[in-house]
């Protein structure tokens, strides 16, 4: 490293001041991706107030620059200010790491590929080294940042509040997704008080990147898109939301989720950011919500460095480009591209101060590649639809296709559209009478300017075409025969007949065939759908009703239904702002979930036949309406087929019987040669077999076969064991509590407390109890003796906190334990709340054990229960008992055919 000229520091320079966590986390961050890392940690603790690491394994700080590392100014990104034009990297002023050492305590840990080991260097807040020593960690960097502001309470306040603290984490994860999304090859971890908050693996691509920071549904939902210019040099390439898509899944109210890159550096870029939004906006059909939403995009603008001036603001957020405009009509391009042109948008329609894609040509040289281009042509613009007219002359009707064969357009909207080649129109041209009424179109729907041609409906008048007329296919139509122009239906409009020239009178009464004129019947609050009755969405006025509604007969009962009616509309008109929102909200959220069911039920539809339409219906019912069931069905179609396999006439009712041979002989002897080799046994029990199904064993005690479960005796042994040895940690007291003789009950049970065990006096002759019948119920006392008894003084230091409402009366239970039944262990002094403490800790203890005990461990278990246990007690915690009968094996044949007969 070396010292920049100083000419190069005075237009640097930007007073870098830390002001917050994340300018902290920013500054690591980028040093760590300058160093080629593939791995970043980033640590906080009490929100980075109290320590802020960010490690990294990248190449590491060379031994000769350690002694100006954190030295304002030095730095190994560039030498001098010529340097801006060719910036590769993040950083470039030496700025960062002096600042932080300003504010805080910095500890530095650096080991390069050529060291043997690492070394920690403490830095005070000039930047120099005041201490080293070696560290474990390997190749990387890792810097830490503690007691942050400990020199300014000022800006440490301002963090006091916990919902800035809250929402400064927040900006920091923000941050790092950012930098996931430009880098997938980087592995990120971010962990705050020792636990992780985010984290993102390593993956080969920015789609991937996208799905761990946006998910896969929002992924799901966005487009790839690329654009390439040379004159100037423009490259961008990125992800945006697809046209039409679901405004939940892919847009927010907050920018959070909005990545803009300039050279693969994250910035804040408004003017691109607005224009982003006023396109993805317009390709929506909620225009009104989509306008206040930001969508979801990743987009990387790639441009050379020397137009490109980074050093604007301290943290490098805001950038100044030399070719603004180029930049923003190239984006404008790949917009218009993918959602086609913005009806929203003035400038459009006047010109407007800024080039944009009506005004200005898109260069040749630029190269806009989506998925699905697509070119769509309007009849929603006032001067195409003026000279669209009706030629009742075949002179007058050729010359009008003909010159509209070779016209253009530079009105292009996404209210109206129809995408149709010049073969389709050519097809119409050929099969049209003289008389025909002509439709202006595009042979060539790449032309930037398509005009339409002028001709006359009658003497001096002219017939416009509506959008409604158009979209309902009544634009136009052959007089003669009365037939829509194919591929698009066409009818003329009525009211225009008698200046159309025709010489037949049509009759009014006369209905057309395509339009339904007739209301159908419709369910006032309901919508079949799939034979399904679901309910419709409610508007905010109706969800505001029935709130009120009921508050409305309670102040008036008598009040006519008109009468609350009129009640409700005039508390709805003077709801305040906020209110309104709030019912708006819930109506929105109703008009998704009809939405939903609607889908669910179009796409069960698609799939399937009838059958199984309405059980596609039934399934998305029960989901809106919360009902679950119990328990699904496991492998159901599985097994339907397995049992549906043959014809119900040929399947044999009778059950398949297999003989096997069998002899009493032969199970003695099995028996006996069983008992031979478990001769040790506990209780004489021997083990038989495992049943995997249940997890448990078959025993032989005697002539009796019993079934085991060996998890029952594990929950009793290890219940025994915790009432005998688990000592309770003790939590010490803030204030202590003293004890009475009324606290503890009466005198007697304070000279209980006072024989037990203690301790030698301390050097400020304090003594405390040892008796572990105290300390393993978690219980700390301690005694401050004086010249009498009465001076005397007995407190609680300690006690447990992992009961709840643990406290004075159960140390009166141990004492009244003590006194009364003369006891004498730990275990018989437990007290009724440490007791069910220990039950449930040794259920939880037991649960943990494999499913599949092995012979050697039941055999252990046994062991353990033979001499842990008191043969009396041969049931668990709950009471359940260890063994079940099963059968009493039998000594001779007459026995085993009784014991048959009776089973069958």
């Amino acid at each position: 490293m070396k010292a920049l000229p100083p000419e190069t520091v005075r237009l640097l320079c930007s007073s870098q001041v830390i002001t917050s966590v994340l300018n902290v986390v920013k500054e690591l961050t980028e040093n760590s991706l300058d160093a080629g890392s593939s791995s970043l940690e980033v640590k906080l603790e009490n929100y980075g107030l109290d320590r802020i690491e960010v490690r990294d394994n990248g190449s590491g700080i060379k031994a000769t620059d350690v002694p100006v590392m954190a030295v304002q100014h030095y730095t190994s990104k560039i030498s001098c200010h010529e340097d801006l034009e060719h910036l590769e990297s993040y950083g470039f002023r030496g700025e960062a790491l002096a600042s932080i050492c300003a504010i805080s305590e910095v500890v530095i840990t650096t080991k390069t590929a050529d060291d043997d080991f690492g070394i920690q260097y403490s830095v005070d807040h000039n930047g120099q080294i005041v201490s080293q020593k070696p560290s474990h960690l390997g190749e990387g960097t890792s810097v830490c940042a503690a007691n942050l502001f400990k020199n300014l309470p000022v800006r440490r306040q301002y963090y006091s509040n916990t919902k800035k603290c809250k929402e400064e984490l927040k900006r920091v994860q923000n941050l790092l997704m950012a930098y996931a999304v430009i880098k997938p090859e980087l592995r990120i971890t971010l962990s705050h008080n020792k636990a992780v908050v985010w984290q993102k693996s390593r993956v080969s691509d920015h789609r991937t990147a996208l799905m761990a920071v946006l998910g896969a549904a929002s992924v799901a939902n966005m487009l790839p898109v690329q654009h390439h210019q040379e004159q100037p040099e423009i490259d961008i390439d990125g992800f945006l939301p697809k046209p039409g898509s679901d405004l939940n899944s892919t847009s927010s109210y907050a920018p959070d989720k909005t990545f803009i890159f300039v050279n693969s550096r994250p910035v804040h870029a408004k003017e691109i950011l607005k224009l982003i939004k006023q396109y993805y906006a317009s390709a929506q059909s909620n225009n009104e919500s989509a306008n206040r939403r930001n969508p979801f995009l990743m987009m990387n603008i790639t441009i050379p460095a020397s137009t490109v001036d980074v050093n604007l603001t301290p943290d490098k957020t805001e950038v100044m480009l030399q070719n603004k405009e180029e930049v923003l009509l190239a984006v404008e391009t790949m917009l218009i591209s993918l959602y086609g042109y913005s009806t929203g948008d003035d400038n459009l329609k006047t010109g407007g101060n800024r080039p944009n894609a009506s005004s200005v040509d898109v260069p040749e040289h630029a190269n806009v590649v989506v998925p699905t281009p697509t070119t769509d042509i309007s009849l929603n613009d006032p001067e195409l639809l003026e000279n669209s007219s009706i030629n009742a002359d075949k002179q007058d009707g050729e010359q009008s296709l003909n010159n509209t064969a070779n016209t253009s357009s530079s009105s292009i909207s996404e209210d109206w559209v129809i995408n149709r080649s010049s073969s389709d129109f050519d097809s119409i041209n050929s099969s049209l009478p003289a008389d025909d009424v002509v439709m202006n179109s595009t042979a060539d729907l790449n032309c930037n300017s398509p005009k339409a041609s002028k001709s006359d409906s009658g003497p001096g008048q002219e017939s416009e075409v509506s959008a409604e007329s158009w979209s309902t296919g009544r634009a136009f139509s052959n007089q003669i025969t009365r037939e829509c122009l194919e591929p698009v239906k066409l009818h003329v409009p009525k009211a225009n007949e008698e200046d159309l020239g025709g010489t037949e009178p049509t009759s009014t009464s006369k209905r057309p065939s395509n339009v339904i004129m007739e209301k159908m019947a419709k369910l006032t609050g309901y919508e079949l759908i799939s034979n399904r009755s679901v309910r419709q969405p409610l508007s905010a006025f109706s969800l505001f009703e029935q709130d009120t509604r009921s508050q409305v007969l309670q102040e008036n009962p008598r009040a006519s239904p008109q009468d609350v009616t009129t009640a409700v509309k005039e508390r709805w008109e003077s709801l305040g702002e906020e209110g309104r929102k709030k019912y708006e909200s819930k109506a929105e959220k109703s008009l998704n979930a009809y939405n939903l069911q609607r889908k669910r039920a179009t796409e069960g539809g698609g799939q399937c036949g009838e059958g199984k339409k309405q059980m596609s219906a039934e399934s998305s019912l029960n989901k809106a309406q919360g009902v679950k069931r119990k328990a699904p069905l496991a492998n159901q179609q599985a097994l339907d087929k397995l049992f549906s396999s043959q014809p119900s006439s040929k399947r044999s009712l009778a059950k398949l019987s297999k003989p096997l041979p069998f002899s009493i002989a032969t199970l003695k002897q099995s028996l006996n040669l069983l008992s031979y080799q478990n001769s040790s046994s506990a209780q004489g029990l021997r083990l038989v077999n495992r049943l995997a199904s249940h997890g448990a064993w078959v025993v032989l005690c005697g002539r009796k076969l019993m079934l085991l479960n060996p998890f029952r005796v594990e929950e009793a042994l290890l219940f025994k064991r915790l009432l005998k040895n688990n000592i309770l940690p003790t939590v010490r007291q803030q204030t202590p509590v003293p004890l009475t003789d009324g606290l503890l009950g009466g005198p007697e049970y304070m000279d209980v407390l006072l024989n037990m065990e203690k301790d030698s006096a301390c050097f400020n002759g304090h003594i405390y109890f040892t008796d572990p019948r105290l300390v393993a119920n978690g219980f700390e006392i301690r005694m401050i003796p004086g010249s009498s008894s009465s001076e005397r003084h007995v407190e609680v230091t300690g006690m447990a906190d992992c009961m709840p409402f643990f406290g004075i009366g159960d140390l009166r239970e141990i004492l009244q334990a003590i006194k009364v039944r003369d006891a004498k262990t730990v275990e018989q002094c437990r007290p009724l709340k440490v007791s069910n403490y220990l039950e449930s800790e040794a259920v939880r203890l037991a649960r943990q054990l494999p499913l599949n005990l092995s012979r050697a461990d039941v055999t252990n278990t046994l062991y353990r229960m033979k001499h842990e246990l008191e043969e009396e007690s041969q049931v668990c915690i709950h009471g359940r008992p260890f063994f079940h009968d099963l059968v009493t094996v039998p000594e001779t044949e007459q026995e085993a055919l009784q014991i048959m007969s009776s089973s069958c």
